[in-house]
């Protein structure tokens, strides 16, 4: 696969990169650091004083939920978001709410999803290999321990 056949998704007016496929969430999740370069308005999240609790049980505090067209080739959705304000290496984390909603048949070998259109052809989006490498490089170091030995 050549770089070239990369293709990101849109979520409200932004083309969004470093978007996570997650079939183990149960919610979708936008990053709050990502609202400015997509220029979406921070009043329309509803505020929601919620926890997210992790796979490793770690808690955190949700901004709120806000609802965002999502547009992947020609599939067009209308999905709730989690916003949460904490550092990460992806801009968006979609999870079976949205993988179920528009019936995405994910392949995290082939790094795509197959997704159905309505006139029930099925499109291919491909992910890009260099990022999701990279993201998943920075999500996997170790915290710095503050020792000499580091």
């Amino acid at each position: 696969m050549s770089l070239g056949d990369y293709e990101p998704i849109k979520i409200d007016s932004a083309t969004v990169h470093r978007v996570l496929i997650d079939g183990g969430s149960a919610v979708n999740i936008v990053m709050l650091s990502t609202f400015k370069p997509m220029g979406i308005d921070e009043s329309r999240i509803r505020r929601k004083p919620t926890n997210l609790v992790g796979f490793s049980g770690e808690s955190k505090s949700l901004e709120g939920e806000i609802v965002l067209p999502v547009y992947a080739k020609s599939v067009t959705s209308y999905e709730k978001f989690s916003v949460v304000n904490c550092p990460s290496s992806y801009n968006v984390i979609v999870g079976r709410p949205w993988l179920h909603n528009v019936r995405v048949v994910p392949s995290t070998f082939h790094q795509c999803v197959k997704i159905p259109t309505k006139d029930g052809a099925i499109e291919t989006i491909r992910g890009e290999q260099i990022t999701s490498h990279e993201c998943y490089g920075v999500a996997r170091k170790p915290p710095r321990s503050g020792n000499s030995s580091d």
